[in-house]
């Protein structure tokens, strides 16, 4: 029985993956209860020897979906430095500056 969890499992991560693509929050956070859920059935049913190939690439799909997640906070952090340093310019251009003068154009 546990075997058809984890092949419920492993469509939830495909359909995350699908959501997390589209940018779909909404849907990544229904994916993600209701991957909670199937955890907790498997769990309770307990693995058996033939379920450990499935286990192993619902593991995958889960690391792959978590570095797509990883990859998006980090351009979401990115984007925010960028807007914090913009709405302030004193600090990129005044005392508090740790930015040396870079040359861009020999020719201007």
């Amino acid at each position: 029985m546990a075997n058809k969890i984890l092949l419920e499992l492993k469509k939830a991560l495909e359909e995350e993956r699908e959501a997390l693509l589209k940018g779909a929050i909404e849907s990544v956070l229904k994916t993600a209860s209701y991957k909670v859920r199937l955890l907790e059935k498997a769990r309770e049913e307990g693995l058996s020897e033939e379920d450990r190939e499935l286990l192993k690439e619902v593991l995958r799909l889960n690391e792959r979906n978590k570095a797509l997640i990883e990859a998006g906070l980090s351009f979401v952090e990115e984007a925010f430095g960028l807007l914090r340093q913009a709405m302030n310019p004193e600090v990129v251009y005044g005392k508090e500056s740790s930015r040396e003068a870079r040359l861009i154009f020999r020719e201007a």
